[in-house]
């Protein structure tokens, strides 16, 4: 009598993990970190999210040649990211087209407070007072979805971007105006790149800015009430320009952030008129003036 013998199924060979991801979070942090330390500028971060489709042909390079040589992949991806990192460090400018390709504005009518939303990608956004219609912004592109609401005279809009600036780079420029004659409410989503939010004649409500690595500039109002001032942001270079004799306080919170001026005016605490400001961020550099 033969005993049956069990046939196992061969063993399948385990499928090495990716080392491009690894490599592209390494350069990633040395670029941020040279950002920092004022090596690169806000030009070479716009040219890095340009150059976004290298991770699909760093993940195909990856797929390709690591089962046959992992020693080939490992030299072929750093060089394709040391030559990306090189570029977007020491490449040309980005070629910023001037604002006014398309304007587009939103009416008045009774308007007599506006909360407003701006949702924008990487590129540069300015935004400041002088505003006759509600809502006023000029585009580098034809680019601009703007969203109206009204209940008696408290007007809701919000502008966003027809596209999400990935797949088109990073040389959107937005201007937007807004009224200084009434009361605002702003909120403001941003990514990567150069944002100035000139708000010294605004009659601001409140202010809340989300971005990312980002050279973010923010010229304050002086207030009527309590104020309040939230930024939350990535690596960035923060400027926040304050009108002299308000009172106010910059409380800081996240990373490792450096802070340059006077964080809480001497009045303050005993002032009904004044800006409180909350910051909160990755390693950033912080500058009050």
């Amino acid at each position: 009598m033969t005993t049956p013998t069990l046939a196992l199924p061969a063993a399948t060979p385990s499928r090495r993990p990716l080392i491009a991801f690894p490599l592209v979070l390494i350069a990633l942090g040395i670029v941020f970190l040279l950002a920092n330390a004022g090596y690169v500028g806000e030009g070479a971060l716009r040219r890095l999210v340009d150059l976004w489709p290298i991770a699909l042909v760093l993940i195909g390079l990856d797929i390709l040649v690591r089962d046959r040589s992992t020693a080939i992949a490992l030299i072929v991806e750093v060089a394709v990211i040391a030559a990306s990192v090189a570029y977007a460090v020491a490449g040309p400018a980005t070629g910023l087209v001037p604002v006014g390709t398309s304007t587009t504005s939103v009416a008045r009518f009774d308007a007599t407070s506006l909360a407003l939303t701006v949702n924008y990608g990487a590129g540069r956004l300015t935004m400041h007072s002088g505003a006759t219609a509600l809502v006023s912004v000029s585009s580098s592109r034809e680019d601009v979805r703007v969203q109206d609401a009204r209940q008696s005279g408290a007007a809701t809009v919000t502008v966003s971007p027809t596209d999400d600036g990935l797949f088109f780079g990073t040389d959107r420029m937005w201007d937007v105006v807004i009224p200084s004659d009434i009361p605002v409410r702003l909120t403001a989503n941003v990514g990567a790149g150069e944002f100035t939010f000139g708000l010294r004649d605004v009659k601001l409500a409140g202010a809340t800015i989300n971005g990312g690595a980002s050279d973010l500039t923010v010229s304050l109002p002086k207030p009527t009430g309590d104020v309040p001032v939230t930024i939350s942001a990535g690596a960035s270079s923060i400027t926040l320009e304050i009108p002299p004799g308000v009172d106010y306080r910059v409380r800081t919170t996240g990373g490792l952030n450096s802070v340059n001026g006077v964080e809480t005016s001497a009045g303050y605490g005993a002032a009904s008129d004044r800006l409180t400001i909350l910051v909160t961020s990755g390693a950033s550099s912080i500058t009050i003036r």
